[in-house]
C-alpha cells in the first residue's frame, strides 16, 4: 500500500539490529528497489534521488543497508484504505507509466526523426510511428482493460491479505 515499507518481504527485518550485519540476497535487494519504485511512483521520492537509493540498494551487502534507504519513505496508511481504493491505486500508476512510455518512445524517436531529416535536408518518412503505435497499444490496452486490471489487483491483494493473516495467526502464541 501507500507509503508501507513492507518490512516482512525481507528474510529479516533489516531494522532490527540482531540481523543488520546478515548478507542480504538477491531477494533482499529486489524487495528495496520495489518499495523504491512505489515512493518514486508516489511522487515521494525525485529521480535523481530514486536513483541514488536504487543504486544503495542493489550495492547493499548486509541486511541493516536497507534500513537508511527506505525508513524515511515510511508514512501511515488510513486504516479506511479498502482492497478496491489499493487497486485502483496500482491500476493507475500501471497506466501512468504505459502513458509515460509511449510519452517518452514518441518523443525520443521523434527527435531522432527531425534531426536526421534535417541532417538530410528532406523530411523523410514519418518512421516513429511504429514504435509509437506499439507501444500506444500496451497503452490502450491499459485504459481497455481498465476494470479487468483491477479486479486482477484486488485478488492479488485479498490472497496477500489472507497469507498475511493466516502468518499473523500462526505467529500468535495465544492463537
Amino acid at each position: 500500500m501507500t507509503g508501507v515499507v513492507r518490512w516482512d518481504g525481507f528474510s529479516a527485518d533489516p531494522r532490527r539490529a540482531e540481523v543488520a550485519g546478515v548478507r542480504a540476497s538477491d531477494g533482499d535487494r529486489e524487495t528495496a528497489v520495489e518499495a523504491l519504485r512505489e515512493a518514486f511512483a508516489d511522487g515521494r521520492l525525485d529521480r535523481a534521488e530514486f536513483d541514488r537509493r536504487s543504486h544503495a540498494a542493489l550495492a547493499a551487502a548486509l541486511l541493516g543497508e536497507f534500513a537508511p534507504l527506505l525508513q524515511d519513505l515510511e508514512a501511515p496508511v488510513p486504516a479506511t484504505l479498502s482492497v478496491h481504493d489499493e487497486a485502483v491505486r496500482r491500476y493507475r500508476r500501471e497506466a501512468r507509466e504505459a502513458r509515460n512510455g509511449f510519452l517518452t518512445v514518441g518523443t525520443i524517436t521523434t527527435g531522432i526523426w527531425g534531426a536526421t531529416s534535417i541532417y538530410g535536408g528532406d523530411p523523410y518518412f514519418f518512421w516513429p510511428v511504429f514504435p509509437m503505435l506499439a507501444v500506444g497499444a500496451g497503452w490502450f490496452m491499459k485504459v481497455a482493460n481498465r476494470g479487468e486490471l483491477i479486479e486482477r489487483h484486488e485478488r492479488k491483494i485479498a490472497r496477500r491479505l489472507e497469507r498475511r493473516r493466516r502468518k499473523d495467526e500462526s505467529e500468535d502464541p495465544e492463537g
